[in-house]
């Protein structure tokens, strides 16, 4: 009978070559999905590419464990794989993993993580190159020794892109046309330029998340001069705590679609930066275009009560924004709010009559 989804799970001393007979029967009932989770052991697995030579019918690959993934040359791996997930996996050289996104003509969907406590995964170059992939999500965690020289990105059909990076990585992306949802959480560690290079490639997205890294990396690069972004509609933003919300305006001229902006780290992260960084707001002399005709919601992840500062931003946005539909502060710790905080912000000005203010 065909097999839709083989899930098998490997625990330490286990017999190895039971467990390739079982996945080359599974192979021959027509199966659609495999994820394989194999035990960290560097000397014994090896993956057995061979049994998937005649398989057209796999669509989907997840593999998972510390194992080493060696992965020769060859013109075709799988013909028909749509999607990879590879999980703390330790590859025998750069080579093998572009090899295997090289083997699958019809890849789609790639989910790269390193996990790997304390522990090498033998990679320092890490190059995608897929004309017909469309999702890419890389996370690059601290835990792994060493990190990558440079991250290459060449996928023209590109549509969806999350990057999860604690490392300070060099990237190089290959501004791909179909681009229209990212997410960029890097930290820079004082590499400017590659990061506000490669935000600058996302110029074309509808969707788009930047951490307080990518945002001060952009704009210490660029300046007033930052990358427009006609299509976006949704934003989600740290704190830049160089320039402080001063950015707020620049941004907003270069994204005259914005329709939905969140403030993911709330206002200020903690109660003390108001101390540290200058957030004063500053009205610009002409109200942004976004805010007068496009803006619909406004977030606020903010984890304390507002700073007097804070209020006057709200006040602007709530003043300017002609087609607001909702605010939203998230305000979980409801005991820091005081009665008084909450009528006075009600009782702002809003331009838009249909504007509601919801306390979450």
């Amino acid at each position: 009978m065909p097999i839709q989804r083989f899930y098998l799970y490997c625990s330490k001393n286990c017999n190895y070559d039971r467990v390739y007979d079982w996945i080359c029967k599974v192979v021959k009932c027509r199966v659609e999905e495999i994820e394989l989770r194999f035990p960290a052991d560097r000397f014994t697995v090896r993956f057995c590419w061979d049994l998937f030579r005649a398989c057209s019918s796999l669509v989907s690959l997840t593999l998972r464990g510390e194992f080493v993934l060696h992965v020769p040359h060859d013109e075709l791996l799988f013909p028909c794989l749509k999607k990879i997930d590879l999980v703390s996996i330790v590859y025998s050289g750069d080579e093998s993993f572009a090899n295997l996104i090289s083997g699958c003509p019809v890849l789609e969907e790639l989910f790269v993580e390193r996990q790997l406590i304390g522990q090498f995964d033998n990679m320092e170059r890490f190059l995608v190159v897929s004309p017909s992939l469309k999702r890419l999500r890389l996370s690059f965690a601290l835990s792994v020794k060493g990190k990558f020289k440079v991250v290459v990105i060449n996928a023209p059909k590109l549509e969806y892109l999350s990057i999860l990076d604690v490392m300070s990585t060099n990237y190089s992306l290959t501004q791909p046309l179909s681009l229209t949802e990212a997410h960029v959480k890097i930290r820079s560690g004082g590499q400017v330029e590659p990061v506000a290079q490669l935000v600058a490639c996302l110029s074309s997205v509808r969707i788009l998340t930047l951490t307080e890294s990518a945002l001060m990396a952009l704009s210490q690069l660029h300046g007033l001069n930052m990358p427009v972004f006609p299509n976006l509609v949704k934003f989600v933003m740290g704190i830049e705590f160089i320039r402080g919300w001063s950015i707020l305006p620049i941004l907003f001229n270069n994204m005259p679609n914005l329709e939905h902006i969140t403030f993911s780290d709330g206002f200020l992260p903690f109660p003390q930066a108001q101390y540290i960084f200058n957030m004063r707001w500053s009205p610009p002399v002409e109200v942004p275009a976004c805010l007068q005709f496009k803006m619909k919601e406004i977030i606020i992840k903010n984890r304390e009560t507002l700073s007097p500062e804070e209020f006057n931003l709200i006040r602007y946005l709530l003043k300017h924004s002609s087609n607001l539909e909702n605010l939203t502060i998230n305000a979980h710790k409801i005991d820091a709010w005081s009665r008084e905080q909450m009528l006075k912000l009600l009782k702002f000005y809003r331009s838009s009559k249909s504007c509601r203010i919801v306390f979450v």
